[in-house]
Parts: C-alpha cells; sequence; structure tokens
C-alpha cells in the first residue's frame, strides 16, 4: 500500500496536470497580466490628473510689483523642495471693488480657486474659507516673509553671496537604514499577500465538482484523506508557482528591457538585513508557507460547502480573514515590541508575512528556523483537522485514524460514569 507522500504525489500530479495543462490556466496567466497592466496605466494618468486637480490655486489680486515678488519667491522655495508644497499662483487684475471681487472669485467653480490674496506685501490680505488656513494661509505666509525678507536686503544692498555646501559622505544613516528596510519589508508582504489572495482563494471551489460528481469517493477509497487534501495542496502550489514564474519572468524581462537602455544595471545601496540572497529565499519559503497555511484552511472551509452558492458566500470572510492576517503583520514593522506584535509572530496564519518582516530588518536567522518548523507544524495540523471534518460531515464515514477517536472518548467517559455510580 502506498504512503500518505506517494498517494499525495499521485493526487498533486494529477490535479497539477489538470490545472496546467488547460486552456483556462493560460487566461488565468493573462487576465491578471492584463488587469495589472491596465491598473497602471489608468493610475499614472489619474495621478497626473489629480496631481494638477489637487493643487491649491491662489488668485492675485495685487498690483504687478507684488505678483512679481511673490512669484520670485515661490521660485526661489520650491527648488529646494517640490512644486506640490506651495499653491499655484494666477495673476488676476483688480477690479475697483476687491471685496466684491475676490467672493465672486472664490464662487467660481469653473477658476477653482481655493484663496485670493490681495493687497501688498506690508499689508497683506488672505480671503477663503477657514480649512485653507493649513494649505494656503500658512504657505502664502511663508511666500510673503521670503519676498520681503529678499525686498529689505535689495534694499540694504546687503545681498549675500550663495555659499556652496560641503558634503560628507558617509556609507548610511541608521534612520534612512531603517526606513528603506522597512520599505523592503513591506513590498515583499504585500506580494506576498496579493499573490495569496489571487491564489489561495480557490482552493475554496477545489472539491466541489468532485463532491457532485462522486469522484471523491472514489479517490477516499482508494487513498487516504490526508493525502487528497495534501496532494490537492501541493498541486495548487504548484500551479501559483507556475502562474508567479510566469509574471515574474515577464517582470524581469521588462526591468532588464528598460535598464538595457540606460546601459547599466543597478541594485539598491541598502538591502535587507540578511542580505538580498537569502532575503530572496525566504520569501520564497515563506511564501510557500503561507500558501500551504491558507490554502489548508480554504480547502477545508470549501469542502463543506455543498454547492457554488455557498462557495460565493464564503469568499468575502475568507477574503476578509486575509486582509487581517495582512494588517496584523504589518504591524510588526514598527519598531518596539508588544502583545500584538508577539501575536502576529507567533499566530500561525500571519507569522509568515511577519517574519519576512523581520528578515528585512534583523541578521539573526535562527528565528526563521523556529518560524519555519512552527509552520509546518500548524500545516500538518491544519491539514489533519480538515480530512477529519470532511470525512464526519461529508463523508459520513467513521473516525478511524482521527486526531482522537470520538468513540474511545464515549466509551471511556462511559466506564467513568459507571464506576462513580
Amino acid at each position: 500500500m502506498m504512503s500518505i507522500f506517494e498517494a499525495a504525489w499521485v493526487i498533486a500530479r494529477r490535479d497539477f496536470i489538470a490545472t496546467v495543462y488547460s486552456r483556462n490556466f493560460i487566461l488565468f496567466l493573462m487576465v491578471p497580466l492584463i488587469v495589472f497592466g491596465a491598473t497602471i496605466l489608468v493610475s499614472k494618468a489619474a495621478n497626473e490628473g489629480d496631481r494638477a486637480a489637487s493643487q491649491p490655486v491662489v488668485a492675485m489680486l495685487s498690483d504687478s510689483a507684488t505678483v512679481q515678488a511673490l512669484t520670485i519667491a515661490r521660485q526661489r522655495l520650491v527648488a529646494g523642495t517640490n512644486d506640490r508644497v506651495f499653491p499655484t499662483l494666477r495673476a488676476v487684475a483688480p477690479a475697483e471693488n476687491v471685496a466684491v471681487q475676490a467672493g465672486n472669485l472664490l464662487a467660481d467653480e469653473q477658476g477653482g480657486y481655493s484663496a485670493v490674496f490681495s493687497g501688498t506685501l506690508e499689508a497683506p490680505v488672505v480671503t477663503g474659507p477657514n480649512k485653507i488656513n493649513e494649505s494656503v494661509g500658512s504657505r502664502m505666509q511663508l511666500l510673503v516673509d521670503e519676498a520681503r525678507r529678499t525686498a529689505a536686503l535689495g534694499d540694504a544692498s546687503a545681498t549675500p553671496a550663495a555659499v556652496p555646501i560641503v558634503r560628507v559622505v558617509t556609507a548610511q544613516a541608521a534612520g534612512n537604514l531603517q526606513m528603506i528596510r522597512r520599505t523592503i519589508a513591506q513590498g515583499a508582504q504585500t506580494g506576498i499577500f496579493m499573490v495569496t489572495v489571487l491564489l489561495a482563494t480557490l482552493l475554496l471551489s477545489n472539491l466541489a465538482e468532485e463532491k457532485s460528481n462522486k469522484i471523491i469517493e472514489v479517490l477516499a477509497a482508494a487513498v487516504p484523506l490526508d493525502a487528497i487534501f495534501l496532494g490537492k495542496l501541493i498541486a495548487m502550489l504548484g500551479a501559483s508557482l507556475v502562474g508567479i514564474s510566469v509574471w515574474g519572468g515577464m517582470a524581469a524581462l521588462a526591468y532588464f528591457f528598460v535598464e538595457a537602455m540606460n546601459d547599466f544595471m543597478t541594485l539598491p545601496e541598502v538591502g535587507p538585513a540578511v542580505g538580498w540572497p537569502i532575503f530572496l529565499v525566504l520569501i520564497a519559503v515563506y511564501y510557500i508557507a503561507n500558501y500551504m497555511l491558507l490554502g489548508a484552511l480554504f480547502l477545508g472551509i470549501g469542502g463543506q460547502a455543498s454547492n457554488i452558492r455557498e462557495i460565493q458566500t464564503l469568499s468575502m470572510p475568507v477574503t476578509l480573514l486575509q486582509v487581517f492576517v495582512f494588517l496584523l503583520a504589518l504591524t510588526t514593522l514598527r519598531s518596539g515590541s508588544g502583545a500584538v506584535m508577539w501575536t502576529a509572530y507567533v499566530l500561525p496564519f500571519s507569522s509568515p508575512l511577519s517574519m519576512v518582516g523581520l528578515a528585512a530588518r534583523s541578521d539573526s536567522l535562527w528565528p526563521h528556523l523556529v518560524a519555519l518548523a512552527w509552520q509546518a507544524f500548524w500545516i500538518v495540523i491544519i491539514i489533519r483537522l480538515a480530512a477529519r471534518l470532511f470525512r464526519m460531515t461529508v463523508l459520513k464515514s467513521g473516525s478511524d485514524g482521527a486526531l482522537f477517536s470520538l468513540s474511545s472518548l464515549a466509551a471511556l467517559l462511559g466506564r467513568k460514569s459507571g464506576k462513580s455510580g
């Protein structure tokens, strides 16, 4: 008789070939590329539109000298910061009644003014709602101060010459290092989370068709039920790795093409604490662990559904569970420690994502060995529990080989009650 691993391999090979060698799988690979590509293009176009639409515009109802002084001050300050830091200044010819004209400009939806500046540098006036104090009022104050300071230095003929700053270049700063490594960790966690959401949820419906066709009963009669669950997990994991290889290969080709156009290849100056080679290996290992943990849970949940409608009903809470796990893992990127952070490391479903974040920030390797052993333990537990629950609730068979025997427990309790009587 085949061992559980040999039987699981037979099931895995059967499901993998049936999944990968199909036209639907090619469509499955192409759709995310099309969706992500379209999303990037739409997001880029939307960002360009939002950049212009979200930047406040201030109407300048002042004389030409004041408008020019404020414009020059804005150019000087923007050169050292960012154009979006300060509102856009737009000169408007002032009317006889500036107060009435300011009200009309603020009410003009086509002009889209957030505030109106009037008066001079010695007596500036900003007209607008109270909520623009932070975004416009304080920044206009900086522009006025800069313009008045420049004018005062010019009148005194004491304009200082530009002094170049001497730069002392160091290898790295602790604050910058932590920030970059936190970004790397968050990117790795987000990547694993997105791919798992995209692929692991498919396991909810994995048993639905075979249950309706009675195929699962034939398989259960031939091989252990644990082997069926393990084999299906391995098959879907293999299919997901094929998808990741295709998507990653296309992304790598696009990256190499772009960099080849620049005639050089660059890597970030700052890498994860464990180093890029080990970090990439850990990402792959933790993705497999994350997929197996959530996949075993979803396969067990989906195995209890009797039709597609119930599976669709389960999709939302399952997705919310993944989002909760992702948010819990993000708490480990903060400095310090606490109950929530240790919960993220210990909870098996959030442990892979949390440990990826740890790998980016700490160079210790022994916690990963402990975490992987802990996650493997829970993979076995969840598979066995899901298989026993499936056998008892769906196949309506006995509990032979379960984690514990209900009949033995009942008999034990019966003997104890008889002795006490």
